[in-house]
């Protein structure tokens, strides 16, 4: 046998104090008693009710009614039973914001930037503004992320590099079996670029690392004298994607690829300025992605792949074309902002919610897995030790039934020639046979799981998905889809993955620059 163990990590669920409340009702307790109140929030264990006087009350589940009990098992089990916040119309930092050292290495309140070259002051403090303004734009997301820095760490860390030595970390990395896989929680291919094509690779998180590596010549840059300078106008948008990325670490090996990257090209569409996003105009934003990274103008049809269809892909079914990208953003900002309008991000919160649960049952399968395996390896131990002295009683025994058996054939014998009783050999009791060691039996759970891969991810996934759906089937969902972007005046269209990912325009211009990502 042998043991299971999945890296996972703790996600704190933060209480958010604006509402998305459900309507009033009457709840009976176990008793019989009843009283007037909505639900605020609900898990497996207990209620937070608001009452006629908006005080709150915490109820423990088993001093509900049966009827109300199984109410709000309905709503935890499809994830709306959560307290949902606010989504900002904005967020902000100060544009003047310190970064603190030099002359290669930088640090800010919560990120290091160590550069290969000596770079401006312009440099770092726009460098600054993006990481940090991208790491408040993601708190503020009504999601309960809680970014932080990896276990151990005071800050998140990135590397701005000449593109050679750009290059060979990238492919260093590329090349090792577990940074590549997709099951780490890490996008495999950028739009518009081969696997192979490093050349055009904007930037990079790798999740083993907790890194963001970005070549200068991504950003746009100019030499001032010996040191790195940004040129105006300069592209931040794959810093925000990379660093959505790294300052969600924490969820990577659960989430979804295609929700990993839709949030990252989400927050990349997003309107920016001097660490400013600004999520009111969210719409103007994703119409501007359309258009300046898929050559999508106002008013042509937006093709992506099915929506129900995104969900269900597996990681290892996300190829990293265009299309992929775009189908990402396109649903994400549908669960954001327009599936549940009157409270954008309740749909993801909710789906993030299921898969903080279905990660602590698989955490809790995992520990009583090993629990068991662990009991039953010495339970096996001192079975094989009580087999050996059971064997050695048998040898034992053996001999003395061959023993007792000559003693009777010998009395037999004197019986028939007539030897007196006296005269005769004395047989003995009867030697009795040593009890055998009690039957070793293997828990269910070790017969359940011995010898079989369990794809956890995917069982985390298929227990979200409810949350997604919100009871509809799969075509009313791709239906409600295409009516909330018409709402906006995006006309959607879908491709089913079959029908081949290649036939999404190029994204316009070429070089490095006009590429998206490329994450292992």
């Amino acid at each position: 046998m042998k043991r299971v163990f999945l890296l996972l990590f703790v996600l704190n669920a933060s209480a958010l104090s604006v509402l998305a409340e459900h309507p009033v009702r009457l709840w009976k307790s176990s008793d019989g008693k009843a009283i007037e109140a909505s639900l605020v929030q609900a898990d497996r264990t207990a209620v937070i009710l608001k009452l006629r006087n908006g005080r709150e009350a915490t109820v423990p589940l088993e001093r509900l009614s049966e009827a109300d009990r199984q109410h709000v098992g309905d709503l935890v089990a499809a994830g709306s039973g959560l307290r949902v916040g606010t989504m900002p119309a904005e967020t902000k930092i100060d544009p003047n914001l310190p970064a603190e050292g030099g002359p290669k290495t930088y640090t800010t309140a919560h990120f290091t930037f160590e550069c290969e070259t000596e770079v401006t002051k312009a440099f770092i403090s726009e460098a600054s503004r993006v990481f940090e303004g991208t790491l408040e734009a993601v708190r503020a997301l009504p999601l309960g992320l809680d970014p932080k820095p990896a276990e151990g760490e005071t800050r998140f860390r990135t590397l701005f590099l000449e593109r050679g030595t750009f290059e060979n970390e990238f492919n260093k990395n590329r090349a090792e079996p577990e940074t590549a896989n997709p099951g780490s929680g890490a996008s495999v291919a950028p739009p518009g670029a081969g696997t192979d094509n490093v050349a055009n690779v904007a930037g990079v998180y790798i999740p083993k690392r907790k890194e963001v590596l970005v070549p200068y010549t991504s950003l746009g840059v100019s030499m001032s004298g010996s040191k790195v300078s940004l040129r105006r106008g300069s592209d931040t948008s794959t810093l925000i994607h990379e660093v959505t990325h790294q300052v969600m670490h924490e969820w990577l090996p659960v989430m979804p690829l295609w929700l990993g990257e839709g949030l990252a090209e989400y927050l990349s569409a997003l309107p920016y300025q001097n660490g400013r996003f600004e999520f009111k105009n969210a719409v103007a934003g994703l119409k501007e992605a359309l258009r300046e990274d898929y050559r999508i103008e106002e008013g042509e049809e937006v093709m992506i792949y099915l929506p129900h269809k995104l969900v269900d892909l597996s990681n290892a079914g996300w190829s990293g074309v265009p299309m992929d990208y775009l189908s990402a953003m396109m649903l994400t900002y549908y669960f954001v902002h327009l599936d549940q309008p009157e409270k954008p991000c309740a749909t993801l919160a909710g789906y993030l919610s299921l898969l903080r649960q279905s990660k602590e049952d698989v955490e809790k399968h995992i520990s009583e897995h090993n629990r068991a395996v662990k009991e039953f390896e010495a339970k096996r131990v001192a079975f094989n030790e009580e087999v050996g002295k059971y064997n050695a009683l048998v040898t034992t025994y053996k001999g003395e039934v061959d023993a007792y058996n000559e003693r009777v054939t010998t009395y037999n014998m004197q019986l028939r020639n007539g030897v007196p009783e006296g005269g005769r050999v004395k047989v003995g009791e009867e030697p009795v046979p040593p009890t055998p060691p009690t039957e070793l039996v293997v828990p269910e759970i070790l017969k359940a799981d011995d010898g079989q891969l369990i794809d956890f991810l995917a069982q985390m996934k298929e227990a979200a998905r409810p949350a997604l759906f919100r009871g509809r089937g799969n075509e009313q969902l791709d239906e409600e889809v295409i009516a909330a972007f018409a709402g906006i005046g995006i006309q959607v269209a879908f491709r089913s993955a079959s029908q081949g990912r290649s036939q999404l325009r190029p994204q316009p211009g070429s070089g490095e620059g006009n590429a998206i990502q490329f994450e292992f």
